[in-house]
Order: C-alpha cells, then sequence, then structure tokens
C-alpha cells in the first residue's frame, strides 16, 4: 500500500481549516499532517515537514501568500495548490500565484455556492491527488532576463484563409473537475494536432484568461483565451471567456456575445456545440468532460445529428458525471473514456491512425 499524501493546509480562517481538513481525510489516501493560519507560519511548516501539498489560502495575515509562495518557492519547492477568491483581485494574485510556481487554484468555500459540498470535496481531493504527482522545481530569485521556454512550438503566422480550410474543429465542455480533465486529455493530444479546439470551461470572468495562460506555459502548442473575431486556426486552443458565449460564424471565426444565459451558463456549451454543428455539420466532434448539470448534451445532440464524431468522458473518471452521462443517456455518444484516451482518440481520428484501440459505447 502506498504512503498516504502529505498535506499542509494554510489559511487564516479555522473554520475553512477545518472543512478542508475534513474533506481531504475523508479519503484514506490523504493525511493533513498540519493546519497554519499565516503565511510565516506555512513557510516554516513546510521546510520543517515536507509535506506532499500546501493548501495556501492567498489572504493571510503576518505573511500573505504570493508572498509565502516566493519563500516556499525558493527555499523549499512544494506542491502548492493555491486559494482563491472569485474577484478581480483573488484572479490577479491567482495569475501570480501560478506564474511563481504553484500548480493549480481551487476556488475559496463560500456558504452560499451553488456547488454541492460533496462536489467540492471530490474536485478538492482530485486536484490535492494531482498536485502530489507534479515534480516542482526550485525557483531562484533573479534580476536577470527570464529565460526562453526550451521546446515551446511557435509556429509562424497562419492567415485566416488557411484557417477557413480546416477539415475539422473539436469542441470541448467541461465544468466541475473539467480544468483537471482537460489537462490530461491536452497532455495526450500529438503536438502536431491539426484541428483547431474550442474549449467551453464553465468559470468566473477573468479566470477563464487564468486557465488559457497557465495550459500556455504547459503545452508545446498555442493555448488562448477567445477573443471577438479570433480564427479557427489549426493546431491552437481556444478557451471561452468567462461570461460571453461563444459562438462559431460562417467564416470561421469566433463570436462572441452577451446573450442571456443558458442551462445559467453563460459561456453554455450547448450555444458553441450548437453553432460549431451548423457551420461544420459532420466535421464536427464534440467532447464532453467532468461536469455538474445537463448543459453540452443538446449541442453534442446536434453534433451527433449532423453526423459528427461525439466523446464523453466515462463516469469513473469524472469529479462529477452528471453533465457526460446526461449525454450519454440521450445515446448521442459514440465513445467514453478518460480524458488521457481521448486524447489519444482525437488523434488517431484526425491523424487518420489507427483507431483499433478505441472502446465503442454501446
Amino acid at each position: 500500500m502506498s504512503d498516504p499524501v502529505r498535506v499542509i493546509i494554510a489559511d487564516d480562517s479555522p473554520f475553512i481549516c477545518r472543512l478542508l481538513k475534513q474533506y481531504l481525510e475523508s479519503d484514506p489516501s490523504i493525511s493533513v499532517i498540519k493546519t497554519v493560519h499565516n503565511g510565516k507560519e506555512a513557510v516554516e511548516s513546510v521546510k520543517t515537514l515536507k509535506p506532499n501539498v500546501l493548501t495556501l489560502d492567498l489572504d493571510m495575515p503576518v505573511l500573505d501568500g504570493i508572498s509565502a509562495l516566493k519563500q516556499i518557492m525558493a527555499q523549499c519547492p512544494t506542491a502548492v495548490l493555491l486559494v482563491s477568491g472569485v474577484g478581480k483581485e483573488g484572479a490577479r494574485r491567482t495569475e501570480e500565484g501560478l506564474s511563481i510556481g504553484a500548480v493549480d487554484f481551487i476556488f475559496k468555500y463560500s456558504p452560499d455556492a451553488e456547488i454541492p459540498k460533496s462536489t467540492l470535496r471530490r474536485e478538492l481531493i482530485a486536484k490535492v491527488k494531482s498536485a502530489a504527482r507534479v515534480k516542482v522545481i526550485r525557483t531562484i530569485p533573479s534580476r536577470l532576463k527570464k529565460p526562453e521556454i526550451i521546446g515551446k512550438i511557435s509556429p509562424p503566422p497562419v492567415p485566416v484563409s488557411s484557417a477557413l480550410a480546416s477539415e475539422r474543429i473539436v469542441v470541448v465542455g467541461a465544468s466541475t473537475g473539467g480544468p483537471l480533465a482537460l489537462k490530461e486529455m491536452l497532455s495526450s493530444l500529438d503536438p502536431a494536432f491539426n484541428f483547431p479546439m474550442v474549449i467551453v470551461q464553465h468559470m468566473p470572468e477573468r479566470f477563464t484568461a487564468i486557465l488559457a495562460s497557465q495550459f500556455g506555459r504547459i503545452f508545446p502548442f498555442p493555448v488562448k483565451e477567445a477573443s471577438h473575431g479570433s480564427p479557427m486556426i489549426p493546431g491552437t486552443v481556444l478557451i471561452a471567456p468567462g461570461n460571453r458565449h461563444v459562438l462559431i460564424s460562417s467564416d470561421h471565426c469566433v463570436h462572441l456575445s452577451s446573450a442571456p444565459e443558458v442551462n445559467g451558463h453563460r459561456p453554455s456549451i450547448d450555444v458553441t456545440m450548437q453553432s460549431a454543428a451548423r457551420i461544420f455539420s459532420s466535421r464536427c466532434i464534440g467532447v464532453i468532460l467532468s461536469g455538474m448539470g445537463h448543459d453540452g448534451a443538446e449541442g453534442l445532440l446536434a453534433i451527433y445529428s449532423s453526423s459528427g464524431m461525439t466523446f464523453a468522458q466515462s463516469s469513473e473518471s469524472c469529479v462529477v458525471d452528471s453533465m457526460p452521462m446526461s449525454a450519454i443517456q440521450k445515446g448521442i455518444v459514440h465513445y467514453t473514456g478518460s480524458p488521457a484516451e481521448i486524447g489519444r482518440w482525437l488523434t488517431e481520428k484526425t491523424l487518420k491512425k489507427s483507431p483499433a484501440a478505441i472502446k465503442v459505447k454501446v
């Protein structure tokens, strides 16, 4: 039996510390070894106890979360999961924290949150386990110019006329548990994939830009937050901005809309998938990943009805499976599997490799 994941919780709220500890220790493979209430204590505890993961509140006394993170990454590199508020300042600090070396973030618990506690618990556990697998390297403060990233694919600019010639488009929808699933799926893609991808991830405004920036640092292909008029360029991933619907227009470019929410969401997965199905027809591929609710089911139906290909994340690999299950129960999903399997299948199907390993949903 493998050793448990050792976690330190840093938050100035004793209530939040107790709540996170309760959530994490509901999983027998996780052990909370200490809770602290300011940034200075967090740095000292990480140095002495050497946890696998630190959950770090960004707004703490004595030493704030960002200052604590800088010291930790320079002196005792550790996998850090940021705990962020959903406001503008929370977004700014989260982006800074990720650029310093934090591996991921979760939103701070709110009593009026629409997401059930059980769902928050599953997402926290999944993210802590994922963070524990990350190899963290030391960051050394320096006034020298930041070195260039080695191995980054930097293709020459693609003219809009080339973008219009794209044979296929892939539209991916995700919600709770989505960032983890997206990371796993994108990691399994061949870096030379030859289709444009649009991702609709339910996430507050400003945080979608953070997600795009984070993925842009991780992956060797372009990942950007979509803007009005963005062309569908093969080999590029566009992430729908928070609080805007994304539609694919007839010139194969992005159209952003502030129309009312659909299924309680803006952006809505259904809206993007339905517009892509209208334009690309059988050349449209739809993917539904982990999430709560049923957004995406009607969009995937539109793709299926247009003779496009459809994928859904398997229930056992989801943080929350109601979104993919809503589509599966409609009988409109061709293939189900883990995000890693879906990433490989997308490559096999679009690069015309043998799809022998694909498991067909029956």
